[in-house]
């Protein structure tokens, strides 16, 4: 197995104001779990950052590292990724849309350090390794590991910002769970990547619509970005004057349709009227399907850096 650690919570360590930074290295981590038996890690520092700090462009390094990894004359029986959770969803889907290496691929991360009391890094760690050794892990596409649940990239999301059991499936639910040292996993097969781009560098801006928004920001967001990810009330709605700005943009540029809510797709035919979901598509949106806005944002950009035309990457189902 190899451990391509990456800074985080997971390994933070507190200054002498007892602020965290993530100083704490693979070997590090390792030390503090206890291993499965028959099952060998081998520790990779890539980054000492918080997830705040990483850009897609390291994420993409990410992608890379493990494909070679699953290239080589050795291949790992499986790769884990440690690193904070502030933005854990957003390199695992990265990861879902990218990464072609076919062995388990498995990220983690923890709430709270290791040097307090109640760190729930070193369970997740264990429970991240045993997940990736399981050669059936890797059909489910890059997973999310957590207080012992199991969740795809495609659904995982971050729901709480300290509580230890921090992120959740909204609309499927884990795949497995990590129990008395088994994985049972019942999950269903994860789908075919879009592709690794050689750089993520389309510009693409994620807005939330709010009561009373007229579209002043899309309009200025607009001017520079290559794309925009619009997160609209509802089942995909925004207030009309917003949409008049939104319908002239999409005749230039991507603009994607996405809901703010926490769950459920964008709606596509049930309500009509200036900015209502139809009103938006009839005018060029797309909507997004089944995504949440920050995959949505990530999905467009790894399009965009693909070639591939907008209606070819939404919806999503």
């Amino acid at each position: 197995m190899t451990l391509i650690a990456c800074g985080g919570t997971i390994a933070g360590h507190a200054d002498e104001a007892g602020r965290f930074r993530p100083t704490g290295r693979g070997a590090e981590l390792l030390a503090g779990v206890t291993l499965p038996a028959g099952i060998e890690v081998v520790a990779v520092d890539a980054l000492t950052v918080p997830s705040r700090a990483m850009s897609l462009a390291d994420v993409l390094q990410l992608v890379e590292r493990v494909e070679a990894l699953a290239a080589g004359a050795q291949p790992p029986d499986g790769v884990v990724i440690s690193q904070g959770t502030d933005t854990l969803e957003e390199t695992a889907y990265l990861f879902a849309l990218m990464c072609g290496a076919r062995l388990p691929v498995v990220l983690t991360g923890a709430m709270r350090p290791g040097v307090v009391a109640g760190s729930d890094g070193p369970a997740n760690l264990a429970a991240a390794i045993t997940v990736a050794a399981q050669a059936a892990a890797a059909a489910l596409g890059p997973l999310l590991v957590f207080g012992d649940e199991i969740h795809a990239a495609r659904w995982v999301t971050k729901v709480h910002t300290s509580r230890p059991a921090a992120f959740a499936s909204p609309d499927a639910g884990p795949v497995g769970v990590v129990g008395e040292g088994r994985v049972r996993l019942w999950g269903a097969p994860a789908g075919p990547i879009l592709g690794r781009p050689r750089e993520l560098s389309h510009r693409v801006e994620l807005l939330t619509m709010a009561s009373g928004d007229d579209g002043r920001l899309a309009e200025a967001a607009g001017r520079y970005a290559d794309g925009l990810v619009i997160a609209g009330m509802g089942g995909g709605h925004v207030p009309p004057a917003a949409a008049k700005v939104l319908g002239v943009l999409a005749r230039r540029m991507p603009v994607v349709l996405a809901s703010r809510c926490a769950a459920g797709p964008v709606l596509t035919s049930t309500y009509r009227g200036e900015g209502a979901e139809s009103d938006l598509i009839a005018q060029g949106l797309l909507p997004v399907g089944n995504l949440q806005p920050l995959k949505a944002r990530l999905r467009l950009i790894v399009g965009l850096g693909l070639g591939l035309a907008p209606a070819a990457i939404f919806p999503v189902d």
